[in-house]
C-alpha cells in the first residue's frame, strides 16, 4: 500500500539507469512518464550515479531514446567533484570519456591534494592502480568517491561496482572516502535546492534500494522503487528499506499519481 501523497509532491527525481532505460533501450512507458511530469508543471531532474560518461554524452543519450531531460536537468557526481576539487590539484581515476568534465582543473599523477574514483572500464581496477590509489591517500590526499554503488545492471547481466574498491581503499587506509553520488544527502539536498523545492516535498525514483532509496530516505525526500532495473526482490528484504510506492515499473506512475 502506498505512503505517498502525490498532491504534497513538487518536483520528481528519475534516476536514469534501471528506471528510464537499460543499456541502450528504453524502457516501455518511460517517455509517457516524464510527458506526464511535465503536464502537471513539475520541475524534473534526472540524478545518476553514471561515471563512464560526460553529462554532455547521457544528455546525447535520452534525446536518442526519445526521453525529454535536457543536459541541464541532469546531476552526476562529476560536477560535485569539481566542486570539491576547487583549485587543488587532483588525480583522476576515472573513465577516460569522464575526463572532459574535468576541464580545467589541475590533474596530477603525484602528490595529489584529491584522488577521484569512478568507473574505469577496462580492466577496472588492477591491484597496480589500486596500490597506487592507496599510496596517495596514506600520504594525505583527500579520497573523493563518485559514488560507492555495490553493482548495477549491465543488458544481461549484474555487474560489481566500484564501492567495493572504494571500501578496499578505506579499510587499507582507515581514511573515509567523500561519497558525492547517490547516496550522499549532499547530493540529494543540492538537487533539491537547484529546483527550488524542500526534501520533503520531492520524489526520488529509483531502482537501487541502498544508493536510490535509502539514501533519498535519509536526506527527507519521498520515494518510489521500481521492480525493474537492478531490482531483486531478495536483496531489497534484505536491506528493511522500505520505500513510499512500489512500482512494477516506471509505466505505472502516471496510473498511481491518478488514483489519489
Amino acid at each position: 500500500m502506498s505512503r505517498l501523497h502525490f498532491k504534497d509532491i513538487k518536483a520528481v527525481l528519475f534516476d536514469l539507469d534501471g528506471v528510464l532505460y537499460i543499456g541502450d533501450n528504453a524502457i516501455d512507458g518511460a517517455a509517457e512518464s516524464i510527458h506526464h511530469i511535465r503536464q502537471l508543471g513539475l520541475p524534473i531532474a534526472g540524478i545518476t550515479n553514471t561515471t563512464t560518461q560526460p553529462k554532455r554524452t547521457v544528455a546525447e543519450k535520452l534525446s536518442r531514446l526519445g526521453l525529454d531531460i535536457s543536459e541541464q536537468e541532469l546531476y552526476t557526481p562529476a560536477a560535485l567533484a569539481r566542486q570539491a576539487i576547487g583549485n587543488n590539484t587532483a588525480s583522476l581515476y576515472v573513465h577516460e570519456s569522464l575526463v572532459e568534465d574535468f576541464a580545467g582543473k589541475i590533474c596530477v599523477d603525484e602528490s595529489p591534494d584529491f584522488v577521484v574514483m569512478g568507473d574505469l572500464g577496462g580492466d577496472g581496477y588492477t591491484p597496480e592502480l589500486l596500490h597506487r590509489i592507496f599510496q596517495h591517500v596514506m600520504a594525505g590526499a583527500t579520497l573523493l568517491a563518485l559514488h560507492k554503488n555495490r553493482f548495477w545492471q549491465k543488458p544481461d547481466e549484474l555487474v560489481m561496482d566500484i564501492g567495493p574498491f572504494v571500501a578496499a581503499i578505506e579499510y587499507a587506509t582507515g581514511c573515509e572516502a567523500v561519497v558525492l553520488g547517490k547516496p550522499s544527502t549532499d547530493c540529494f539536498h543540492g538537487v533539491c535546492t537547484a529546483l527550488g523545492v524542500e526534501p520533503v516535498n520531492a520524489l526520488m525514483i529509483g531502482d537501487d534500494i541502498e544508493s536510490d532509496i535509502g539514501g533519498a530516505q535519509h536526506a527527507g525526500l519521498k520515494t518510489a522503487l521500481v521492480q525493474t532495473g537492478k531490482y531483486r526482490a531478495e536483496f531489497v528484504n534484505k536491506t528493511g528499506i522500505k520505500p513510499d510506492l512500489l512500482l512494477p515499473s516506471i509505466a505505472d506512475l502516471p496510473d498511481a499519481m491518478r488514483k489519489q
